[in-house]
């Protein structure tokens, strides 16, 4: 389901996507989480003063069977996300990239001062945006976002923040949905500006050929800090476990996963040499269940 842009670099159509993303929505079904209640909770005004819009990342992969015990080893250095009485949200998220795939190179080729587009909807509370993710040179990652109705967007507001926040404009269509759900929490420490986000049953979607895949046997650790040399009570967790921060992007990996060759120029077959070390974990993972 491809979205064609006439006038504008990108036309949202979030009703559309809406469509596309409910076919991938996934339950948290079989997954044991009472262990999530072992956390003090925060609230999201809480949570929106540690927003770290300009950070450092570390992504981790690890397989669900180590969920719970790594859970209960934090349980006492961090809190946890709680909005209406839920502790794990589910997110809808749609990708754009030109038809050539810059994005997606760019970061496969090791590119600095890249750049993500996409439209991320929250499902609890309906609320929309429209972001906006650079890596700069010095591996930072700024992310930049405006609130967009999930039902009527500002098509003009939408073209005017990507034209000025890219620094020019072209023809964008769109690249990929993915949905997972997602568990956030806070270093309970008051000298530790520290977030981590937790995403369990990951789903994409190709959105030229609707090629679907479920990755509901992993699950990403992401630890995103001002400074990464910031001690982090989860990264020494999973350090003891042996575990080591992956070149890891939902774009990317999707991406790949959902490639198929048709005789559509965009979807030739994706250069993937630089993510086989996250597709080798990704399989030896699927395996173990």
């Amino acid at each position: 389901m491809a979205i064609k842009n006439i006038s504008h670099a990108i036309t949202l159509a979030p009703k559309q996507y809406e469509a596309a993303h409910l076919k991938l929505i996934k339950s948290t079904q079989g997954n044991d989480l009472a262990i999530l209640q072992d956390f003090e909770a925060h609230s999201l005004s809480e949570q929106n003063s540690a927003s770290l819009m300009d950070r450092m990342d570390s992504k981790y992969l690890l397989p669900m069977k180590d969920f719970n015990s790594l859970m209960q080893d934090i349980a006492s250095n961090y809190t946890i996300l709680n909005s209406g009485g839920k502790r794990i949200f589910h997110y809808q998220t749609t990708y754009f990239d030109n038809k050539q795939r810059r994005f997606y190179l760019d970061h496969h080729n090791g590119k600095l001062n890249r750049y993500k587009v996409r439209f991320r909807r929250y499902v609890e509370s309906n609320m929309g945006y429209m972001e906006v993710k650079f890596k700069n040179n010095n591996k930072r990652t700024i992310k930049q976002r405006i609130p967009m109705d999930c039902i009527l967007p500002d098509q003009i507001r939408v073209n005017e923040f990507i034209r000025e926040t890219l620094g020019y404009s072209t023809k964008f269509e769109t690249a990929l949905f993915v949905n997972y759900q997602r568990i956030t929490l806070l270093n309970n420490s008051s000298n530790n500006k520290e977030r981590i986000t937790i995403d369990l049953n990951l789903s994409f979607r190709n959105a030229i050929d609707q090629t679907q895949s479920i990755q509901d046997k992993v699950f990403i650790i992401e630890i995103k800090q001002d400074r990464k040399a910031v001690s982090s009570p989860c990264r020494q967790q999973l350090k003891a476990r042996g575990y080591h921060d992956l070149n890891f992007s939902k774009y990317c990996i999707g991406s790949v996963l959902t490639n198929t060759n048709n005789n559509d120029e965009s979807m030739k077959p994706l250069k993937s040499n630089r993510f086989k070390n996250v597709l080798r974990q990704l399989n030896k993972f699927n395996e173990l269940h």
